[in-house]
């Protein structure tokens, strides 16, 4: 008797499908920015809205 690989099984995957696809740079640009945008506002946060 011998089992059906199920749905998520990694050997029934495209082979031929890139594995660095334009989603996972969309994905490392997005953190990027965000990165970016926070080291702005820390940066800058002090000079745009100084302590009363």
């Amino acid at each position: 008797m011998t089992v059906k690989p199920g749905p998520d099984d990694p050997s029934d995957q495209d082979p031929t499908r890139p594995l660095l696809g334009p989603r996972f740079w969309l994905l490392i640009s997005f953190t990027v920015v965000c990165i970016l945008a926070g080291l702005a506002v820390a940066w800058l946060g002090p000079v745009w809205f100084p302590a009363p």
